[in-house]
C-alpha cells in the first residue's frame, strides 16, 4: 500500500514537472509583467510644480529621472507598492519608463485599443494627414469618436517655417530653465561671460532652436490633453458653460466667491464666471480660452500688479490679457502694459478704467485681432502664419500652447468631451521630418569656447579668437618641441591637449579640446611646420675657415614680412615677376615655389606660394609663404568664389589652415574669419571698397 502510494506520487511530480517544463517560457520569463491591463493617466499637479518620476518604486534608494509637467498624458504598464504601503505607477512618457506616486495621476482609465475604422482610414487619407499623425488620431478616435480632425495644410516647409519661427526674441523660454532649452546664438547668449541675454524684465531668455522645433510640431501634442491646443476658439454656447468655466477658475483669484467684478452696464456685482461668459459672448471667443490666457499672463492665485489698479501713475487703469506689456523704452513690461490701457479705442472698450471694460474689452481683442483673422487656435495664436507670418503673435512664451492647453482639458466634463463633436485644427507643413522632433533634454553650462590658446614664444596665425578653431605656425628645423597653453571661458569647461609636444620635421597637427559642462566638445587645430633645413642655412664658424654664412633675405617696403614668417603686401594679380623684383638675397638666392613646392617661373603669385631662400649651396633654407588677403581659393585673384568659400566656412562646410586661412581674415581684425570679412570682400568686388593687402 505505502509503495503505491509512493508510486503515485511520484508519477504525479512527473506530471506536474513536464507541465512547468513545456509552459516556463511562458511563466518565468524575466523582466515580463503578465494580466495587467494598460492604462492612461494624466498628471495633476498645482501651478509651477512638477510630477518626479524616478527609477524605481518610493522615494528612498531612488533617483529622479524625469520631471512631469501639470497634464502630461502618461501611459501606464504596471503598480506596485512603496514599503510605506503608498500605490506607484509603473509609467511611459515621452519613451522614458520609470515610477511615480499614484496620487498625482488622475483620470485614469483604461487604454481604449483602436479597432480598424474604415471610413475613419478614409477621412484622415481624404484630409492629407501624414501616416506619422494617424496613430495619435487613431487613438482620440477611439476613446472619442465623434470629434473632428481637420488638417490645415500651411503653404511653408518646415525648414523655413522653424527657422523663422527660432530668430532671436520670437519664442522664450524661462531663464532658470535647462541650458538645452535656452538659444547659444549670438544675441541670446553671451560667450565671453558664459551667460544668457535677459528679455522682457530679466525673467526670460530666448528658446533653443530644438525647442522651438519640439514645440513648433504638432505630432507632439496629438494627446488627449494637449489636443486643446488646436481646437478652434470660436464660442459655443452649447457645451461652453459658466458651470464648466468655474472649474478651470478654481484655485485662482478668479475662483467664485473669492472676487467679484462690477458689471458697468449692469450696476451688479458678479463673479469672475459670470464676466468671463459675458466677455465671450461680445467676443465670440471661447470663455475656457480667455480665462485659461488670463492666468497664463497674469498667474493663478498671485496675479500681476498690473490688475491692481494701484501701479503709481497708472491707478485705476486694468490689463487683464497683458496687452503691450513687455519691457521697452526704459519702462517696464507693467508700465506700458498700463500705458496701452490708458489709450482710447472705443471698440474695445478702451480706456480700461474699470475692471469689466478690461475683460470684456481685452476680450474682443482676442475676436477681433486673432481669433477672427485665422489665428483661430492656441497654437495658432502663438506660431502665426498669417498676414505677415511669425511676427503677430499673442505670446512669445514657447510653452503657453502647452500650458493653457493642460488647463482648456480639464474644463471640459468627460461627459462634454465624449458627446460634442469638438473641432480640432491640426497644422501640416511641407517636408517635415519623418517623425516627431525630439524634446531637447541635456543641462549644464554649454560653454564650449577657450579664452586664450598660445604657444611660448611663437604666434600663432591667425590671432586666437574664441570661434576660430584652425591655426598655424611654421618653426625652424632647430625647434624640436613646443608648449601649449590654454584656457576656458568659464571653470566647469574641461580642456584637454595642452602641455609640452615634441615636434617631427614637416607638418604636425595639435588638437586641443574645449569640453562644455554639457558635454558639447568644441575641438582647436594647431598645425605647425617644422622646416626641414635651418632657418640660417647652416652654422657659422667664425674662428675657423669653411663655416657657411647665413643668407640675410630682405624685402622692399610694398611687402610686409610678419611674425609667423608670411609675406604680405601682395596686390591681387601681381606676377611672379613683381615679387622677385622686390626681394634681395645676401649669401644666396631664392625660388618661388607653388602650394606644391614645385618651382614657379611666371604667372600670378597666389596664396600658398612660397618664397624659397637658398644657401650658397644652392639648399633650400627657409620658406616664406605669400598671402594674398582675400584670396582664399589660391588663384592669385579676389573673385566670387572666394566669397563662397568664406560662406561655406563660416557655415562650417569648408576648412581653411595656414596662409588660406589668413588669407580669409580679410579686415584683419584679431577674430579670425568672420561676417565682417565676407562684407569685405564683397565692397571689393562691387568696387565700394579695396582690402588693405599690408
Amino acid at each position: 500500500m505505502r509503495r503505491s502510494i509512493r508510486k503515485n506520487f511520484i508519477s504525479i511530480t512527473m506530471i506536474l514537472v513536464i507541465i512547468v517544463c513545456l509552459f516556463s517560457h511562458i511563466v518565468f520569463r524575466p523582466g515580463e509583467a503578465y494580466g495587467y491591463t494598460e492604462k492612461t493617466g494624466v498628471v495633476d499637479v498645482d501651478e509651477g510644480s512638477s510630477l518626479n518620476m524616478r527609477d524605481g518604486v518610493g522615494t528612498s534608494g531612488t533617483k529622479v529621472i524625469k520631471q512631469l509637467e501639470d497634464g502630461a498624458v502618461v501611459t501606464i504598464i504596471d503598480e506596485a507598492r512603496a514599503s510605506d504601503g503608498a500605490l506607484w505607477y509603473k509609467i511611459v512618457y515621452g519613451g522614458v519608463t520609470g515610477y511615480a506616486i499614484s496620487t498625482f495621476i488622475t483620470n485614469v482609465q483604461d487604454k481604449i485599443e483602436y479597432k480598424e475604422d474604415a471610413d475613419f482610414e478614409a477621412y484622415l487619407n481624404a484630409q492629407g494627414f501624414p501616416e506619422s499623425y494617424k496613430n495619435a488620431l487613431r487613438q482620440l478616435h477611439a476613446k472619442y469618436p465623434k470629434w473632428v480632425f481637420v488638417a490645415d495644410h500651411l503653404n511653408y516647409t518646415w525648414d523655413t517655417a522653424l527657422a523663422n519661427q527660432s530668430v532671436t526674441g520670437r519664442s522664450l523660454i524661462g531663464k532658470n530653465e535647462k541650458s538645452s532649452w535656452k538659444s547659444l546664438e549670438t544675441n541670446s547668449y553671451n560667450w565671453d561671460t558664459g551667460t544668457w541675454y535677459t528679455f522682457d524684465g530679466g525673467a526670460w531668455c530666448a528658446a533653443s532652436k530644438e525647442l522651438v522645433a519640439y514645440y513648433m510640431d504638432p505630432r507632439n501634442f496629438l494627446n488627449e490633453t494637449n489636443i486643446w491646443m488646436f481646437e478652434q476658439l470660436s464660442y459655443q454656447s452649447a457645451f461652453q458653460t459658466k458651470e464648466n468655466l468655474e472649474k478651470i477658475l478654481k484655485g485662482t483669484f478668479m475662483e467664485t466667491g473669492k472676487n467679484t467684478v462690477k458689471n458697468d452696464e449692469t450696476g451688479a456685482t458678479e463673479s469672475y464666471a459670470s464676466i468671463i461668459m459675458t466677455a465671450a459672448s461680445k467676443s465670440g471667443v471661447n470663455p475656457y480660452h480667455l480665462a485659461s490666457s488670463m492666468i497664463i499672463e497674469l498667474g493663478g492665485t498671485n496675479p500681476s500688479s498690473i490688475i491692481s489698479g494701484t501701479v503709481s501713475g497708472y491707478e485705476g487703469y486694468y490689463n487683464y490679457y497683458n496687452w503691450k506689456a513687455y519691457a521697452a523704452n526704459g519702462k517696464t513690461a507693467v508700465e506700458n502694459g498700463l500705458i496701452f490701457a490708458k489709450g482710447t479705442d472705443a471698440k474695445a472698450l478702451r480706456p480700461w478704467n474699470t475692471r469689466y471694460k478690461a475683460i470684456v474689452g481685452g476680450a474682443i481683442m482676442v475676436g477681433t485681432d486673432y481669433i477672427n483673422v485665422g489665428q483661430d487656435t492656441l497654437y495658432y495664436k502663438k506660431f502665426d502664419y498669417v498676414g505677415t507670418p511669425y511676427t503677430h503673435q499673442y505670446m512669445t512664451h514657447i510653452r503657453a500652447p502647452e500650458l493653457e492647453s493642460a488647463k482648456t482639458a480639464k474644463a471640459y466634463s468627460q461627459e462634454l468631451k465624449s458627446g460634442s463633436p469638438i473641432v480640432f485644427k491640426i497644422p501640416v507643413f511641407k517636408n517635415m521630418p519623418e517623425s516627431a522632433a525630439a524634446m531637447p533634454t541635456g543641462d549644464g553650462n554649454p560653454n564650449n569656447c577657450l579664452a586664450s590658446l598660445s604657444i611660448n614664444n611663437y604666434s600663432l596665425t591667425p590671432t586666437f579668437s574664441k570661434f576660430t578653431t584652425s591655426y598655424s605656425l611654421i618653426v625652424d628645423k632647430s625647434v624640436t618641441s613646443v608648449n601649449i597653453n590654454a584656457s576656458a571661458i568659464v571653470s566647469s569647461t574641461k580642456v584637454t591637449g595642452t602641455g609640452k609636444y615634441d615636434l617631427k620635421e614637416g607638418s604636425n597637427t595639435i588638437k586641443v579640446v574645449a569640453t562644455a559642462q554639457n558635454g558639447s566638445a568644441r575641438t582647436y587645430t594647431i598645425t605647425i611646420v617644422r622646416q626641414d633645413k635651418p632657418a640660417g642655412g647652416g652654422t657659422t664658424n667664425p674662428g675657423g675657415s669653411g663655416g657657411t654664412v647665413n643668407p640675410s633675405f630682405t624685402i622692399n617696403t610694398t611687402l610686409n614680412k610678419n611674425s609667423n614668417n608670411t609675406i604680405t603686401g601682395i596686390t591681387p594679380g601681381a606676377t611672379v615677376a613683381d615679387i622677385a623684383a622686390t626681394v634681395t638675397v645676401s649669401g644666396g638666392s631664392f625660388d618661388i615655389l607653388d602650394a606644391n613646392k614645385k618651382v614657379k617661373k611666371d604667372g600670378k603669385i597666389c596664396t600658398g606660394d612660397m618664397i624659397a631662400v637658398k644657401d650658397a649651396s644652392g639648399n633650400y633654407v627657409s620658406y616664406y609663404p605669400t598671402v594674398v588677403y582675400g584670396d582664399v581659393n589660391g588663384d592669385g585673384e579676389v573673385t566670387i568664389k572666394d566669397l563662397l568659400i568664406l560662406r561655406k566656412y563660416i557655415l562650417g562646410t569648408a576648412s581653411l589652415n595656414g596662409a588660406y586661412l589668413q588669407a580669409g581674415n580679410a579686415n584683419k581684425d584679431g577674430n579670425g574669419v568672420t561676417i565682417k570679412d565676407i562684407l569685405v570682400l564683397r565692397k571689393q568686388l562691387l568696387g565700394t571698397g579695396k582690402i588693405d593687402q599690408k
